[in-house]
């Protein structure tokens, strides 16, 4: 890639991943990024096992009987804090949906957005209880592009607010 670039050559190659695409953490972030939006120290999500440092707060393990999970840390002030998908091809997929688990455990709990390609197509906020919840989005709207999926989370007002994602799937929809 040069930043300099006036023009296309055709040179560059740029494709996405084909669907069906999971991640679960377990050996690392994969091609997932994730960022600070806002203010404070935290400088986004966090991969994690066996709890967050935060009491009353945040998951034991990951979905699924799995060890790693994704989470956002709440002891600072900031955020949002973004975790992004790499480009997804769908166009394999006959029903699309994206599949993953969320964990909003803790009094202090703040908001989870899911967007695909910029549009909000889920929104939790408060407690949800010490568990796992696993939750499917129908994808149909998107077929004949590419994807971007991303997890927006927005602490709430103190440290018993860690929330966390684990097994995501974008794959065919299924009967939950």
């Amino acid at each position: 890639y040069s930043a300099s670039a006036g023009c296309d050559d055709g040179s560059c190659m740029y494709s996405c991943t084909a669907a069906p695409y999971s991640e679960d953490f377990e050996a690392g972030m994969g091609t997932w990024t994730t960022a600070n939006t806002g203010t404070g120290s935290y400088p986004g999500w966090y991969r994690d096992s066996g709890g967050t440092p935060s009491s009353a707060t945040g998951p034991s393990s990951g979905a699924n009987a799995s060890t790693w999970y994704m989470h956002i840390e709440t002891s600072g002030t900031g955020g949002p804090y973004t975790l992004t998908s790499e480009c997804l091809d769908i166009s394999a997929l006959a029903a699309p949906a994206l599949r993953y688990q969320y964990h909003m455990y803790g009094a202090s709990m703040g908001t989870l957005d899911v967007t695909v390609n910029g549009d909000t197509l889920f929104t939790m906020s408060g407690d949800q209880g010490n568990q796992w919840n696993p939750h499917q989005i129908d994808l149909s709207a998107y077929v004949g592009t590419d994807i971007t999926v991303e997890f927006i989370g927005s602490r709430g007002t103190s440290y018993t607010g860690d929330m966390a994602i684990d097994a995501v799937e974008v794959d065919e929809m299924l009967v939950l």
